[in-house]
């Protein structure tokens, strides 16, 4: 009898134990692509010529932004930023 409390208790708690397993948060969802293998291809072919592809430690070179304004535009930009901010306890660093 008391073999038999034993294993009882035995494969309750195993099946208790089931009960607090862990799951996946968020539920995985599963991957479906919207461009065809081809497409994917293509895109890191130019990707490479365009040399925006990492290579080890050689990063692609930062490109510059263009721009719209001219030199002296964001020079009086500047110095109406700096003469709004002249009364200010902290201005930045």
């Amino acid at each position: 009898m008391r073999k038999l409390s034993l294993v009882f208790a035995a494969l309750t708690l195993t099946a208790a134990a089931g009960a607090y397993a862990e799951a996946p948060y968020p539920v995985d969802q599963p991957f479906v692509s919207s461009v065809s293998r081809a497409e994917v291809k293509q895109e890191l072919i130019q990707a490479e010529q365009q040399g925006q592809i990492a290579d080890g430690d050689n990063y692609p070179a930062a490109t510059q932004a263009s721009s719209h304004l001219s030199r002296q535009d964001v020079r009086q930009e500047l110095q109406h930023a700096q003469n709004m901010h002249d009364d200010a306890t902290y201005a930045g660093a």
